[in-house]
């Protein structure tokens, strides 16, 4: 679909918002207020009747919040106290997060209200990257049964991540000023960091600045990583036996200026224009990197010295209206990303060869939804959303003319295309006090196109797939139509019981239709999952088709303040499940391991995204307990959660990939005043239902000991956290094929056949300022 045509359809849904939207306003204020729920238990919105928020998100608090950041500068892992969420493994800032077995694509990610893509045939960029934990100041994931005015061209869920809304002055308060600023220390790796943001305003206009950075050498893994026979060089640099390659990042910076416009007190405008630029990021299992632009042949030191502007930039320019009326909210918006990336290897991974791989991308999009008072019982919301998203993919010629990597652009993808548009229509009722139901239908549009490609040169190792790709049809339109169907009914003060159903669909990804070269190097190039297997796509793959069945029980007591159990149910099946096949091809990646790229159990492999059928299933259980207070010792709480999923291909049998194995974690949590301290215990089972068509890697359970203490002052607050406090070596369950040590250009046996090893002990402080 052309911009245009997205345009006017975007326009019509305006245009057919009923006349109400021009009724008078009352003098409530346009900002949102965040929810506040305690660490590791998940939140039933309790007034069921928010006019802006549909029924079923989860929060995360502001203080468990606070307490991740001293930890991680990777915004993804502030998910991971969640039920049902996990996240890939992946950069330092980049990791990708998993809703119920369902990741990455599959998963609508919102940030400030922006729907974000990445744009990297590694997926190095996903649109949690974007963001710096120290920015974040709320959390809100809906898994499973998607209300549809949140979903939309995604079947496991929606994550939505909002920062600080503006401020304003009170009345006769004249102009007031105010900031934050942090700084933090990892001691493995040696990651550190800062942040601050500084707000003037008035009643009327607010105008703020924010800047954070981070950066991390490689971390190491506990002591057990030394055994004989375990890497002892990356590439031809002599390292530490501990320390786990390409898991380093330099000069992660994020800039934001905003300015809002408090219009009336019911009315708000606000402008955010933001810059993230990023030096260089190792991806211990991918077989590029993140890195500048490449440099000069006749000044390869280019690379280490910094001498080039950073090519790895994001800029976004955020627009947004909210507003509160008589008969209910108005929220509009429009937004613009431009994204600049480059790859290559870091030249300590593979001292002296080059193989710059470049992308630009950019997104336009916005949205209009309308939230409307119907009744004392009825919520109707409205709206419509669109996005239009371009992709340039090229490789830069290296070498020599006859060498396999000269003289021409490859183009990887060739002004990609994906338009989306859709409109919604969902009716929340409280029937009585007992019942309360939500359902809505969402329809959508989805159109892909890409042009001719070409390789380095016109050898048949590229010329031949090209010539394929060129022939066949390069466009292609999806519609889709999403439903949901929820009802609640709280049986007394102490249990509430939900049942859900939901059909949601996704079209394709470019890289999925679009990567077209069956060539080992370039193959290899395309991959976003991180198992070191080599990807082309299809260009006629059908949309995935999920109907979702989840039952939810949850006990607490009357006022919800001591205890509280909930337990969910989960099913999925997928139709037209987009998973992999082996590719039949000679010569292909793997094809010369033991046996043939269809038999091979121990190479990396060829592999052909299709249409299969799937099924997932699951448990996600959560429980919580004030356990009692004792003067001048303070009070103490437990939490407790665990979480199943099992997938499978139903059209081979076959387990699907990076399904987390059944994980418990258990916090015992003591509090005095503004002091507060936790001990917590992460269990992880046994990973050994795999994904046979890719060969990938069982991992053993492992337990891990965590502790933190943290210290409020009005003004200040300080995070001490002691993660893998014994230091236990273990291999991440979803951390990917490790190929960044002596492993990168591997296309044959795999020579660790393992999983990226897990951070050894590490002391963490952070210390944050407000005034």
């Amino acid at each position: 679909m052309s911009k245009q045509r997205s345009l006017r359809a975007f326009t019509t849904v305006i245009v057919l918002l009923p006349n109400t939207l021009l009724a008078q306003t009352p003098s409530s204020p346009a900002t949102e207020d965040v929810g506040s729920v305690q660490s590791l238990a998940p939140v039933l919105i309790e007034d069921s009747r928010l006019s802006d928020t549909p029924t079923g998100g989860t929060n995360i608090d502001k203080r468990s919040i606070a307490a991740k950041r001293a930890s991680t500068s990777d915004t993804a892992q502030l998910l991971e106290d969640i039920p049902g969420v996990s996240t890939y493994g992946a950069g330092g800032i980049s990791s990708l997060p998993v809703l119920h077995g369902l990741a990455d694509d599959r998963i609508r990610t919102v940030v400030d209200g922006m729907d974000l893509m990445a744009a990297c045939p590694n997926h190095m960029n996903p649109a949690l990257s974007f963001i710096d934990p120290t920015k974040v100041a709320s959390v809100e994931v809906f898994a499973g049964i998607t209300p549809v005015s949140v979903g939309g061209d995604s079947i496991a869920g929606t994550i939505q991540v909002k920062s600080v809304a503006p401020k304003f002055a009170k009345p006769d308060e004249g102009i007031i000023f105010s900031g934050n600023a942090g700084t933090f220390h990892r001691s493995n790796g040696g990651a550190e960091g800062y942040n601050y943001g500084a707000t003037v305003a008035g009643e009327s206009v607010s105008a703020s600045y924010s800047e954070s950075r981070s950066s991390s050498n490689n971390y190491k893994a506990a002591d057990e990583f030394k055994k004989p026979g375990v890497w002892q060089r990356l590439g031809d640099k002599q390292i530490d036996a501990r320390e786990v390659a390409s898991t380093e990042y330099r000069g992660s910076v994020n800039q934001d200026m905003g300015l809002a416009l408090r219009l009336t007190p019911a009315h708000l405008v606000m402008l955010n224009v933001s810059e993230q630029q990023l030096g260089y990021s190792g991806f211990p299992n991918q077989r590029m990197d993140m890195v500048h632009s490449y440099p000069d042949p006749a000044d390869p030191s280019a690379y280490l010295l910094n001498k080039h502007k950073p090519s790895n930039t994001n800029k976004l320019v955020n627009l947004r209206y909210t507003g509160q009326f008589e008969w209910g909210a108005l929220e509009t918006r429009v937004f613009r990303q431009d994204l600049n990336h480059h790859m290559d290897m870091l030249q300590t991974r593979f001292s002296g060869m080059y193989m710059p791989m470049d992308t630009e991308a950019s997104t336009v999009g916005g949205e209009i939804k309308s939230s409307i008072d119907v009744s004392d019982r009825d919520v109707l919301r409205i709206g419509g959303d669109f996005q239009n998203y371009r992709l340039d993919d090229w490789w830069p010629p290296i070498g020599v003319s006859g060498s396999s990597m000269c003289c021409n652009d490859f183009w990887n993808i060739r002004n990609g295309k994906r338009d989306r548009m859709a409109v919604f229509a969902e009716w929340e009722a409280k029937w009585s006090p007992e019942w309360l139901t939500l359902m809505g239908v969402r329809r959508g549009q989805v159109e892909s196109s890409a042009d001719t490609v070409s390789g380095y040169n016109t050898n048949a190792m590229y010329q031949t797939d090209a010539n394929k790709f060129n022939r066949g049809n390069r466009s292609h339109t999806d519609q889709h139509l999403d439903a949901s169907m929820m009802a609640r009914y709280t049986f007394n003060p102490m249990q509430t019981y939900e049942a859900g159903i939901a059909r949601k669909t996704r079209s394709a990804s470019l890289y999925e239709r679009y990567a077209w070269s069956t060539n080992a190097m370039a193959a290899l190039m395309n991959n976003f999952v991180g198992d070191g297997n080599a990807y082309i796509g299809t260009p006629n793959l059908k949309p995935e088709v999920a109907h979702t069945f989840a039952l939810t029980g949850d006990w607490h007591d009357s006022e919800k303040s001591v205890w509280g159990t909930k337990l969910t149910a989960y099913t999925t099946r997928v139709n037209d499940f987009i998973n992999a096949e082996r590719l039949v091809k000679p010569g292909s990646a793997g094809a010369s391991c033991n046996g043939t790229n269809m038999t091979t159990t121990n190479c990396y492999v060829l592999l052909k995204y299709a249409n299969h059928d799937a099924r997932l299933f699951g448990l996600d259980f959560s429980a919580h307990s004030e356990l009692g207070r004792i003067d001048s010792i303070g009070s103490f709480r437990g939490d407790l959660m665990v979480s199943y999923v099992r997938g499978e291909d139903r059209t081979t049998g076959d387990d699907l990939y990076h399904i987390m194995p059944l994980n418990s974690k258990l916090a015992l949590t003591h509090r005095l005043g503004g002091w507060t301290n936790t001990v917590e215990v992460i269990k992880v089972n046994d990973k050994d239902r795999i994904s046979q068509v890719r060969n990938e890697a069982t991992t053993e359970g492992y337990s891990l000991l965590n502790l933190r203490t943290s210290y409020e002052w009005k003004f200040a607050r300080i995070d001490l956290a002691l993660e893998n406090a014994l230091d236990k070596f273990y291999l991440m369950p979803l951390g990917g094929a490790y190929v960044a040590q002596g492993n990168s250009m591997t296309t044959n046996a795999i020579p660790w056949g393992m999983t990226v090893p897990g951070r050894a002990r590490s002391l963490n402080v952070a210390l944050n300022l407000q005034f």
